[in-house]
Order: structure tokens, then sequence, then C-alpha cells
């Protein structure tokens, strides 16, 4: 039978790699907890435990947390080893800059369409 612990991260190393993920995201930040509690429907002390690598979030909390915070998604595949994972996600997040910069750019040309198209006024 094969050792399914192998490759997967312990309860304590994975408290550890959701606080370091959760406070390098949220450097600088003055409301840490309050956001990460917003994130995830956490309460306070909770917060406080998973930043300071006490205790791991329950399933829901992490996928509270991996849908708001990048870097504790971009840790944990990093840690299964799914990098790949992580290339498909900076692709869609390229995808949708691109096709909002698209968007900004017919804007831009339709107000310059429309510019072009009203009458000199010659005095």
């Amino acid at each position: 039978m094969p050792n399914r612990s192998r490759g997967r991260p312990s309860k304590l190393s994975f408290a550890r790699l959701v606080s370091t993920a959760l406070r390098t995201s949220l450097k600088g930040q003055s409301s840490k907890i309050k956001t990460v509690a917003l994130w995830t429907g956490a309460n306070e002390r909770t917060v406080k435990n998973w930043l300071s690598g006490e205790r791991a979030p329950s399933g829901d909390h992490f996928l509270g947390l991996a849908a708001n915070c990048p870097a504790v998604l971009a840790a944990f595949l990093a840690a299964i080893q799914r990098n790949d994972c992580l290339v498909m996600a900076d692709i869609e997040e390229a995808r949708a800059k691109v096709a909002a910069a698209l968007t900004a750019l017919d804007a831009v040309r339709a107000v310059q369409l429309e510019a072009a198209t009203l009458p000199v006024n010659k005095c």
C-alpha cells in the first residue's frame, strides 16, 4: 500500500505555511485580523492563531483564504507540488487583464471617433 502522507505537509507545517503566506501577503496592512476574518467568517481569536502559526484553518476557512489571498493558494499548490496549477492561474489573470485593457482601448477609440465626427466650429 502506498504511503499517502508522503509529499503532504503535516498539520503543524500546514499551519506554518498558511501563517507565512498570510503574513507575507498582508504585510504592512494595519487590519490584517479583520480582513482575514471577513474573508473566512472566522472570529478574530481564530485568525490570530492562524497568523501566529499555532493552528491551521479548517477546510471551509481554508477555502475562504485561498479564494481571497493568492499567496495562500500559491503556497498550498507549491506545497503539494502542483505548480502547473499556478501557471494556469497566472494565465487566467493575464487573460482578464488583457480583456480589461481591450475594453479600455475600445472606449478610447469610441471617444476619438465621436470627436472626429463633430463639426468643427470656425470663427
